[in-house]
């Protein structure tokens, strides 16, 4: 098959990528770091694996990924779980806030971008990298780019929750055979969180210290979502780590979800 991982320099996607490349899948691993991607290319040495450089919480950036990843005769499975926190506000070139733009617009648009390849496939699965974290807080409609009180962690959960919610609407808004899912990893023993240099970045590595799983534990699900038999006609469900389970009350929202769908369309347009 031939799969592509965002995020797939580090973390759960490197761990995912390597689970897949002993399956003899070819990997697409998508990063924002040249120099880490070049590395695992040269560590790995597999044939099957590729890297692509892209920042995506740009969308220009975005929009040539596309461009490149279309050149593919198709594409099985699109695993989305590239994603970050922010301790303080920080915004992209287009002005949008950051945690709103890679962790949701950026699965919306490579999802979107990416259809007409994915359908070529007889697997055509997307798999969107949520978070438990989904359910701590409710979204605000109005503020979608967390510009009001703003909060890393709200920012992070209500993210999330829109992963969530956009998983519930494609198939459906677009009329695709495309089966979308998503996920709930685990706590894990990543690089998550790294990228700030504050307290919170403290915290986080005492917690992950205690309590977290490993990246290649948290890699199954993602796994068993890209790969398994069972899941052939499954969509729109929501997995913590191996098991099909509900989400919060408010991913089940239809009119929440529409209005969701409407405004992030916008912002691709």
């Amino acid at each position: 098959m031939n799969i592509i991982v965002t995020g797939g320099t580090d973390g759960i996607g490197l761990a995912l990528a390597k689970k897949l490349l002993d399956l003899n899948n070819s990997v697409i691993i998508v990063g924002k770091n040249h120099n880490k991607g070049e590395a695992v290319l040269k560590n790995l040495s597999n044939s099957n694996l590729k890297f692509f450089q892209c920042d995506l919480s740009e969308k220009l950036e975005i929009d040539k990924l596309i461009d490149k990843l279309n050149q593919l005769k198709k594409i099985d499975v699109l695993v989305n779980n590239a994603g970050a926190v922010f301790d303080t506000r920080e915004i992209t070139s287009h002005g949008i806030e950051k945690t709103f733009a890679l962790n949701h617009l950026s699965y919306l648009q490579l999802s979107i971008g990416l259809r007409s390849k994915i359908e070529k496939s007889d697997i055509c699965r997307i798999i969107n990298v949520s978070s438990n974290a989904h359910r701590r807080y409710k979204l605000d409609i109005e503020d979608l780019q967390n510009s009001i009180n703003y909060n890393g962690w709200k920012a992070y959960c209500r993210s999330k929750l829109l992963n969530v919610l956009t998983t519930y609407s494609f198939k459906k808004e677009l009329n695709s055979k495309i089966n979308c899912n998503c996920l709930h990893p685990g706590f894990v023993n990543s690089n998550f969180g790294k990228n700030n240099k504050s307290i919170y970045r403290f915290i986080i590595e005492i917690l992950k210290n205690l309590f977290a799983i490993s990246n290649e534990k948290a890699a199954l699900s993602p796994l068993y979502l890209a790969t398994s038999n069972e899941l052939k006609d499954v969509n729109g469900k929501y997995f913590n780590k191996l098991k099909q389970k509900k989400s919060s009350k408010e991913s089940y929202d239809i009119d929440l979800a529409n209005q969701v769908w409407k405004k992030s369309i916008k912002y691709l347009e």
